[in-house]
């Protein structure tokens, strides 16, 4: 009895050890024959995206979604401010001017429904804030004008003031825009391309009716939303290059200025964009006082729901 307990034990054991490395043997052929799909440029799957296995034939292909895998207000990028990114160098030119970021305009009651009250501001209190801005004086430009006076050295109409619109969401459309209009006011809408035409999301068409408004300006975004500031050379390279060729074909319109997902940068980062032709870029980093000497970094201040004077304007 005792030997034949033993015998059964021995081919339970052999039997799982056959099945182990059966298991072992196919994993080591799905690895050999995975690929990406954009074959020219290849792209890592991260955080902020989600990689879904495609079967051709086979191969097993990833097809890579882009996604705001992780809230706007959840990721803190450590950046080591020094003097070249926080102050100005002696001899170098700076303007006052206030960037201002926004990324959901939308009713308050649509925003708890949707758990999106972080990063949301209500469509009357935003009505409100433009209204502000118009009373007062100020005079809502390009962030290509900004930054064409930086490196230009020349002057701004008086009390010049840049608005941004980060992401794409689709209530730009729906509710930032008639707002735009009815002001006469002039916004930046910084898209991330990949994530065009997803549910919540700007299309296309959109887009292009907002910018034939004449008063939409379009800077990239990235494609998928990334953190270039965290990638390898290759994986900053396509979120650049793709977002850019993506935006002028689509559009019609040269894309040369970026805003940094997460306020996410490195030097790598920036040598990148300027190769690419990109002119200015805008980080997270708070304050009005914008420099030629941190013209890939310049400073940005987050508006929620208070009014404009509460934000120092």
């Amino acid at each position: 009895m005792i030997k034949r307990i033993q015998l059964l034990a021995v081919l339970i054991i052999f039997l799982f050890i056959f099945e182990y490395f059966g298991n072992v043997k196919k994993g080591e052929i799905i690895h050999k024959t995975m690929s990406y799909g954009y074959q020219s440029s290849p792209m890592v799957c991260n955080s902020l995206s989600f990689c879904t296995p495609v079967l051709s034939s086979n191969i097993i292909t990833l097809t890579s979604t882009p996604t705001l895998g992780i809230p706007e207000e959840k990721i803190t990028e450590n950046v080591k401010v020094d003097e070249k990114i926080n102050t100005p160098l002696k001899n170098h030119y700076c303007l006052n001017v206030p960037v201002l970021t926004y990324h959901r305009i939308q009713p308050q009651s649509v925003a708890i429904e949707k758990g999106q009250t972080a990063g949301s501001v209500d469509n009357r209190v935003f009505d409100q804030q433009m209204a502000y801005l118009v009373s007062n004086g100020y005079h809502t430009i390009t962030a290509e004008e900004l930054v064409n006076a930086l490196k230009n050295h020349s002057g701004l109409s008086p009390k010049s003031i840049v608005i941004t619109l980060d992401d794409g969401y689709e209530n730009a459309y729906s509710y930032a825009l008639p707002i735009i209009r009815k002001y006469n006011v002039v916004i930046n809408l910084m898209v991330a391309t990949g994530l065009v035409g997803s549910p919540n999301f700007l299309s296309w068409d959109q887009i292009k009716e907002m910018k034939a408004s004449g008063l939409v300006y379009l800077t990239s975004h990235t494609w998928s939303h990334y953190a270039i500031g965290r990638g390898s050379q290759d994986k900053i390279q396509y979120e650049i290059q793709t977002a850019k060729q993506q935006l002028e074909q689509n559009t019609g319109q040269a894309i040369n200025i970026f805003a940094y997902p997460y306020g996410s940068f490195s030097p790598s980062a920036i040598q990148i964009l300027q190769q690419d032709g990109f002119i200015g870029a805008f980080s997270t980093i708070s304050g009005f006082l914008q420099c030629d000497s941190y013209i890939m970094t310049l400073h940005r201040s987050h508006i929620g729901n208070a009014p404009l004077s509460a934000y120092g304007l």
